[in-house]
C-alpha cells in the first residue's frame, strides 16, 4: 500500500491540485483502499469552503466509515474530531489515526448516530461526508443532533442528491426503478433538504446548494469503482444518468 500521505511529491498526480489542493497531497491509492464512496476527503475539502473550521474546533463526524474524511479535517485545519461509525471498527480507525499522526486530534469511537454518549453543547461543529441520508431524513433526527452542537455552532453534509424531486416510482426515470424502493426513494433536491431542516426552527441553513465539482467526483467513482462495488446503486445509475438528475449536494446550517 502507498504512503498515506506523499511527503515527498507533495501533489497527487491523480487529483486535479487546482480544485483540491489539499486532497492532492494525499495518497490516491490510500484515500482509494479506504474508501466507502466517493472521495472522502475531496468532499470534506468542497465542505470547507462553506463551514469554517479553525483550529481548536471540536467536531463530531457522523458515519465516518474508514476516517479517513475525520484526518483529513484533523491534519488540515487542526480541529479535533470525533470519528464515529456504527459499522467500522474503532481500533482500525485509530490506527489509521496513527499512521497520519493524527492520533492526538482523531477520536474514533463505534457508537450509532441515534444513541451519541456526548454532553449537551460539546461540540462546535456536526458534520456527515456521504451519510446522513442513512439517518437524517427522519423528521426528528435534527432536533436530536442540535443538543450536541453549541449556540452558534455549525452542522454540515455532504451527499447524494437529485435536481429534481421524485414523488413516486411511476415519476423515476427506469434506470432507478430497480433500487427505488431500496434506495433512491430517500434521495432528495437541495430544496427539500433546506425545508426540511429550516422548518424545525432550530437552524439558520447558510448554504444549500449541488457542489459544481460533484460531477467530476461521482463521474471518477463510477470510472474507479471496484468490480465488488457493481450492484450499488450509484455505480449502476451514473452510466444512464445522460440527463444529470443526480448529484452531490452541501448543506450547511448554523444553531440558533
Amino acid at each position: 500500500m502507498g504512503q498515506p500521505f506523499e511527503e515527498q511529491s507533495g501533489v497527487n498526480p491523480l487529483i486535479d491540485e487546482l480544485i483540491f489542493p489539499r486532497t492532492a497531497k494525499y495518497d490516491e491509492r490510500w484515500i482509494r483502499e479506504n474508501a466507502l464512496g466517493e472521495n472522502a476527503l475531496c468532499q470534506a475539502e468542497c465542505l470547507a469552503h462553506h463551514l469554517p473550521f479553525s483550529a481548536g474546533m471540536r467536531v463530531l463526524e457522523l458515519g465516518c466509515g474508514k476516517a479517513t474524511s475525520s484526518i483529513f479535517l484533523a491534519r488540515e485545519f487542526e480541529v479535533q474530531v470525533w470519528a464515529t461509525d456504527s459499522g467500522t471498527s474503532a481500533t482500525e480507525n485509530f490506527h489509521r489515526a496513527i499512521s497520519l499522526e493524527s492520533e492526538t486530534r482523531v477520536f474514533p469511537l463505534r457508537v450509532d448516530a441515534h444513541d451519541l454518549p456526548f454532553a449537551r453543547e460539546f461540540f462546535d461543529a456536526a458534520v456527515a461526508i456521504d451519510s446522513y441520508l442513512y439517518f437524517g431524513t427522519d423528521e426528528r433526527y435534527l432536533p436530536y443532533l442540535v443538543h450536541f452542537i453549541r449556540p452558534g455552532g455549525f452542522i454540515g453534509v455532504v451527499d447524494i442528491g437529485l435536481r429534481r424531486e421524485i414523488g413516486s416510482i411511476e415519476e423515476a426515470p427506469e434506470y432507478l426503478r430497480p433500487q427505488y424502493e431500496k434506495y433512491w426513494s430517500s434521495i432528495h433536491t437541495v430544496e427539500w433538504w433546506k425545508q426540511h431542516w429550516q422548518k424545525t426552527g432550530l437552524v439558520d441553513v447558510q448554504c444549500a446548494q449541488f457542489l459544481p465539482e460533484g460531477d467530476r467526483l461521482l463521474h471518477n467513482y463510477w470510472v474507479e469503482r471496484p468490480s465488488d462495488q457493481n450492484e450499488d446503486p450509484i455505480m449502476r445509475a451514473m452510466p444512464n444518468d445522460d440527463a444529470g438528475l443526480i448529484g452531490l449536494f452541501c448543506l450547511v446550517a448554523r444553531k440558533r
